[in-house]
């Protein structure tokens, strides 16, 4: 007998082309647009933030290999996501070596420590992010102002719109102009700025199958419905005197087209590993990160809470697995 035959795995017993490689390289493809936008506002400062953080990324994970004598594996891309992530969340006017301990973090504090891939319960890069915030509050708020490729301008620094939020609510009311905010022609991180380019590159994910349209969807419901719900009970939002509801939609908008919102929403929350695994549980564990990140940003004391919402709410992601479809059928007593 061919004991082959009488060998089998865990479930689920489904093959495809699809593999752990193959899914980061879409990831990767679908970063692209985000990218190519802060290359084109932030040139070198940008494509060296990215560059470090990757470099710092591929050497811890090839560095832990050698230390625990367990040859790393480069070859399925993760290591190398993950610095592309932390490059594009990270200021481009950040410090080189900034750079190098976000994407060393993110693989071995955010990843490595809990097994490696498949077995942490966070997002690893946000996990590393979080540990900077803290420990480094203002070399990881160095943003510089936008300089197209060409203009032959310099780069300098500035605050970004959340920044000028906190200083004075009344930046919700035009103080920039919502196709510079979804261009990315404002201050911001190297690939958060382009709002447009994240989300055609979150659209080709949902389309490809590889992230579920139920965490993004609720992301950003949450965050507007929470916007919007600000724009009616905050004294200092209520002082702008809207006078139409679409004045009130325009607040809504200015949140999602600035910030991390849009990278959270299709390229963080989702992250398989830290994420729900049922239909509601996605959805619900979504509409959480959209409204921590409004309510940060208009009562708590830090600028961007979108970041924060998808760490809490990964935190809370065995509570969403335990909303479940009903059973089919039903239980005999006795059998």
């Amino acid at each position: 007998m061919n004991e082959k035959l009488l060998t089998v795995s865990t479930s689920p017993h489904v093959l495809g082309r699809t593999t752990v490689r193959s899914m980061h390289v879409e990831w990767l493809i679908a970063l692209a647009p985000a990218f190519l936008v802060g290359l084109y506002y932030y040139g070198m400062p940008g494509l060296s933030t990215v560059v470090l953080a990757v470099a710092a990324a591929l050497v811890a994970d090839y560095g832990v290999g050698l230390i625990i004598k367990k040859p790393a594996n480069l070859s399925d891309l993760h290591s190398l996501l993950l610095g592309v992530l932390m490059g594009l969340i990270l200021p481009a006017g950040a410090p080189w070596w900034l750079c190098l301990v976000g994407g060393a973090l993110a693989v071995v504090l955010g990843k490595l420590v809990f097994g490696g891939l498949g077995n942490y319960p966070m997002n690893p890069v946000l996990v590393a992010w979080a540990a900077m915030a803290i420990s480094w509050p203002e070399s990881m708020n160095f943003f510089l102002e936008p300089v197209p490729l060409g203009s032959g301008g310099e780069w300098e620094q500035a605050e970004t719109p959340l920044m000028q939020l906190k200083g004075d609510p009344s930046t919700l009311a035009g103080s920039f102009e919502l196709s510079d905010l979804w261009l990315g022609a404002v201050p911001s991180a190297v690939g958060a700025g382009g709002t447009w380019a994240l989300l055609l590159g979150g659209v080709y994910l949902i389309i490809r199958r590889l992230i579920p349209w139920q965490i993004p969807l609720g992301v950003l419901a949450g965050a507007v419905a929470m916007a919007l719900l600000a724009t009616y009970t905050e004294p200092s939002i209520l002082e702008l005197e809207f006078e139409t509801f679409a004045e009130h939609l325009d607040v809504a908008w200015f949140h999602l087209a600035t910030g991390g919102i849009m990278i959270a929403a299709f390229f963080l929350a989702p992250e398989p590993v830290s994420s729900p695994v049922t239909p509601w549980g996605m959805f619900l564990f979504g509409v959480g990160v959209g409204f921590m990140a409004i309510i940060v940003r208009t009562w708590g004391g830090l600028m961007d809470g979108a970041f924060y919402g998808v760490l809490l709410m990964n935190a809370a992601t065995p509570l969403f697995d335990r909303i479940r479809p009903k059973v089919l059928g039903k239980v005999v007593s006795g059998a």
